[in-house]
């Protein structure tokens, strides 16, 4: 017999569900699932679905005629890359920090495991196989109930010295800003999120003496601005400046080629994306802008699980080939 076909396992773990793949490193996804992730249960009780999710895998390599060479997971806070283990910053999995990753899975099933950070991966993807594909330079935000960052230099993730770096969500645009959940002000997450975009809007009405929605969420406010509200309309044009110049800073440090918007804000359209980058001109330098491009994210919900096998299929290679 020959020797099987190489593939890899990436789980995307979040609050709520892990979601997992079998897949090669050209991004083909052979298998792939949900499960609830017992988020706000014990670090045990994480890995009881994570090890339920692999050994479904692995039995679905064997189907497939593949070998599975590594696993790559996706995890919400701080990840130190070199161990595997999670350093903090996780409030949607209480239980989570200090967990030991690498350390748990490879016990279990013998096989190389590499661990980051969720929005590390999902803008790895991004720069594979996705909206940014085949370009060495690439910046990423998502937007959602944070907004998380991640920056791909010279076709490599940057981490910085703590693993902590790309938290573009806690750039400072405005000293006298409003309280931001990390506890600093004038973060751009405290004017962009979907939580800010809500209570910005929900402000205005009240100001008015408008009904409020009692279900409010960004995709009415979308809904009411394409329809003509005044308020509506002002609400999403606050959150293109502020993010304007955040992207703004961004170019200007990083120099990308792309910067891509992910997340469920993101999901508003291209004349949403349109209306940031003009809020991009005049915040940045002629130089760095030149050539670059903002983009909708192009892999929606499977980013997190094609980041993870592209990051377990990259980390092998750097480390058995």
């Amino acid at each position: 017999m020959g020797l099987k076909e190489r593939a890899f396992i990436g789980l995307d773990l979040g609050g709520t569900f892990l979601k997992y793949a079998l897949g090669k490193g050209d991004g083909t996804i052979l298998r792939s699932g949900k499960l609830p992730s017992n988020g706000s249960q014990s670090a045990d009780a994480i890995f009881s679905v994570m090890f339920r999710a692999i050994a479904e895998l692995l039995e679905a390599a064997e189907k497939e005629g593949v070998e599975v060479a590594a696993i790559g997971v996706g995890s919400p806070g701080a990840i130190d890359f070199t161990t595997g283990r999670v350093l903090g910053n996780t409030p949607n999995l209480p239980a989570w920090t200090n967990a030991d990753i690498r350390g748990r899975l490879q016990e279990k099933f013998a096989i190389p495991v590499y661990a980051d950070n969720d929005a590390n991966i999902a803008i790895l993807a991004e720069a594979r196989f996705g909206a940014a594909k085949g370009c060495p330079n690439v910046v990423g935000l998502t937007l959602g109930t944070g907004i998380g960052g991640g920056v791909v230099i010279d076709d490599r993730l940057f981490r910085g010295a703590g693993f902590s770096g790309a938290e573009l969500g806690h750039m400072t645009i405005n000293f006298d800003g409003p309280l931001c959940g990390c506890g600093s002000v004038g973060c751009v997450e405290a004017y962009a999120s979907a939580p800010a975009m809500v209570k910005n809007y929900r402000e205005k009405l009240s100001a008015r003496h408008m009904p409020v929605p009692e279900r409010l969420n960004t995709e009415l406010i979308f809904a009411n601005a394409r329809s003509g509200e005044e308020e509506a309309r002002q609400t999403i044009d606050e959150v293109c400046f502020y993010l304007g110049v955040a992207i703004g800073n961004i170019i200007n440090i990083f120099n990308p080629e792309i910067v891509v918007i992910g997340g469920g804000v993101a999901d508003a359209g291209d004349e949403f994306i349109a209306r940031i980058w003009q809020n991009v001109d005049g915040h940045v330098l002629t130089a760095a802008q030149h050539g670059a491009r903002l983009v909708r994210a192009e892999l929606g919900n499977s980013a997190g699980v094609v980041g993870a096998i592209a990051l377990a299929a990259d980390s092998y290679k750097a480390w058995h080939e």
